[in-house]
């Protein structure tokens, strides 16, 4: 964690037996959070090696990579220096991030890549700081655990998901609108009917109420319609970014492109395709 607010996710990429012919070497793709978003690779040339780090649609999380840096350290050899690497111009409509950095010859044997990734919010109210997890769990915890203590109640198709009004009114003002204009219920909770929506998205956005963090995929119409009504303007700008469509093959095209337009000429004939 930094003085800005970002959360740094290490990854160590461990190369064995890597022989002399040029070729390039991919990473399977890393999980995150539950999410495959992050692949790293070498184009091993014999001028100049290519190693690079790709984030994949880490704004359907509400996140984009800031920077990384990496270190690399063999058998014999002390713990990596860490080292800038260096991000590439994409399409700042896309989904994928790109970041490279040019070795100074070409890696034959075993050896361990270790990056620092930086992660920082695609919208300014949502960052990361030092909190107590505890509070956050215990919070969604006594929505799902404590059905004797909420006094209002969603309804949504056939299902019910039980809350609390002081926090509901506190994140949302269409919410404290509703419960000041509705006389108190005294047979029962106050109930509130919710249409043209999913249970399960309902829970996610009930889930970020309570803990300031999605339950799921943050690329979801029906959770940005709520957000939207419900004048949530954190959740709602995570949506709108998480929901833009791209053409996913013409970002990755364009990541191809610019590995090769960054390996040696003479070495063509390993570009990736």
């Amino acid at each position: 964690m930094t003085s800005e607010a970002m959360m740094i996710v290490p990854y160590e990429w461990i190369l064995e037996n890597v022989e002399k012919q040029t070729t390039t070497i991919a990473s399977k793709i890393i999980s995150f959070r539950g999410e495959k978003v992050f692949r790293v690779g070498l184009k091993n040339h014999a001028k100049r090696p290519i190693l690079f780090l790709m984030a994949i649609d880490l704004r359907k999380m509400g996140m984009k990579v800031k920077d990384v840096k990496y270190g690399m350290h063999g058998s014999g050899i002390g713990p990596a220096t860490m080292e800038q690497m260096f991000r590439e111009d994409m399409d700042d409509e896309g989904s994928l991030q790109l970041f490279i950095i040019k070795l100074y010859e070409k890696f034959v044997g075993n050896c361990t890549f270790s990056f620092r990734i930086c992660i920082e919010g695609t919208d300014p109210g949502y960052s990361y700081r030092l909190s107590d997890r505890l509070a956050k769990d215990q919070l969604w915890a006594a929505l799902k655990n404590q059905k004797h203590l909420v006094d209002v109640e969603l309804i949504v198709k056939d299902k019910i998901f039980p809350a609390h009004k002081s926090i509901l009114a506190a994140r949302s003002p269409v919410f404290a609108d509703k419960f000041e204009k509705k006389k108190l219920v005294k047979d029962g909770p106050h109930q509130i009917r919710i249409d043209g929506v999913e249970p399960s998205t309902v829970e996610n956005f009930l889930h970020f109420i309570y803990t300031g963090e999605p339950k799921g995929t943050l690329a979801n119409e029906e959770l940005l319609k709520l957000a939207h009504y419900y004048q949530l303007s954190t959740l709602e700008n995570l949506c709108q970014d998480a929901v833009r469509k791209i053409d996913l093959a013409l970002q990755i095209a364009s990541i191809m492109k610019c590995l090769n337009s960054n390996a040696d000429e003479e070495m063509s004939s390993s570009k990736i395709t």
